[in-house]
């Protein structure tokens, strides 16, 4: 029996960590793309993920609705910045989804 790929949320698509983790993703076997996100007003919004990264389309658009990159995901993977990472955890823990934090930078009271 085969074991169903993980599908992965990545989180701040049009950025160079998220490029990266987008291209990962498609690269491996045991991984399936999900979802992708940025921020409301980015030009990547609408986008197709694999064409965003110079790849074949994937027909995962990127999008500006985080619940709904969670909905069809069970992992995000999160390497932005403190502020959006907190937020992308709290909706993680409300959709009952895991997360892979890559953020640095955060404060002491952040990391609280």
């Amino acid at each position: 029996m085969s074991q169903q790929a993980v599908r992965v949320a990545v989180s701040g698509a049009s950025g160079r960590m998220g490029r990266t983790l987008i291209a990962g993703v498609l690269d491996d076997t045991t991984l399936t793309l999900g979802a992708a996100f940025d921020l409301a007003g980015q030009a990547c919004i609408g986008e197709d993920a694999g064409q965003l990264i110079g790849a074949a389309a994937t027909g995962v658009l990127v999008r500006d609705d985080v619940a709904g990159a969670l909905a069809a995901a069970d992992v995000l993977i999160d390497f932005t910045r403190p502020a959006g990472t907190l937020q992308y955890l709290a909706a993680c823990v409300q959709a009952k989804r895991a997360i892979v934090i890559g953020t640095t930078g955060f404060s002491a009271a952040e990391k609280k």
